[in-house]
């Protein structure tokens, strides 16, 4: 593959990056390109920076990651997902859980297949299985069809955003990058929510956002 179409980079997310790897080595060297390793600590690093990643993790080794970090914060948005190595399908609370999954590809995959998807990727595609794809849009399809504000509650479609951030956790900054906003108009919001919804903190907001809204 032509190594000069490709703008961002894939970073394989492992436990150890000095161990050898032989199935991302064969999609690196299939891509074209290099997949920098990165270890859990190392990812954590690039969430406090807001650095945006593409993220390649081995499905079977996914339990290992999840347990190094607790709750491996891949829903944060400001990570996009590559999933290899599946080997069955997924439930949708599974596939939600990886964030902004991007491509999922399963264990009989041929490598070839995987480096095209991967390299898709890169260049801001999409590259999920049919099924996969026609589950995640059936779920969201439910959430905008019944998990809206409730009716006595006038809350405008991004203070509906800041709220569901507010729920992950995320700080005002964490929600201005990720909204493409400034801090000052993130405050600005807060600061109408908290005055449509009757609460005095965040702490308020966010329990009544566990109660009205998905994330």
């Amino acid at each position: 593959m032509a190594k000069n179409i490709y703008a961002r980079t894939l970073y394989f997310l492992c436990e150890d990056k000095n161990a050898q790897y032989p199935n991302v080595e064969r999609i690196e060297k299939a891509l074209g390109l290099p997949i920098p390793k990165m270890e859990p600590q190392e990812f954590m690093l690039a969430m406090q920076q807001h650095k945006h990643k593409i993220l390649l993790i081995d499905h079977n080794d996914y339990q290992k990651l999840n347990s190094a970090i607790r709750n491996l914060p891949l829903s944060n948005k400001i990570f996009e997902t590559v999933i290899f190595n599946v080997e069955k399908r997924l439930t949708t609370d599974e596939l939600l859980s990886f964030g902004n999954l991007k491509a999922l590809f399963y264990r009989n995959d041929a490598i070839e297949d995987i480096a095209y998807g991967c390299g898709e990727v890169i260049n801001s595609q999409n590259w999920l299985p049919r099924k996969v794809a026609a589950q995640l849009l059936h779920h969201y399809r439910h959430v905008i069809d019944s998990q809206t504000a409730p009716a006595t509650v006038d809350l405008t479609t991004r203070e509906i955003q800041i709220l569901r951030s507010l729920k992950t956790g995320a700080s005002n900054i964490q929600i201005a990058e990720d909204l493409f906003i400034s801090e000052f108009t993130v405050k600005s919001h807060l600061y109408q929510i908290f005055k449509k919804l009757s609460v005095k903190n965040r702490v308020q907001a966010i329990s009544w956002a566990n109660q009205h809204l998905m994330s």
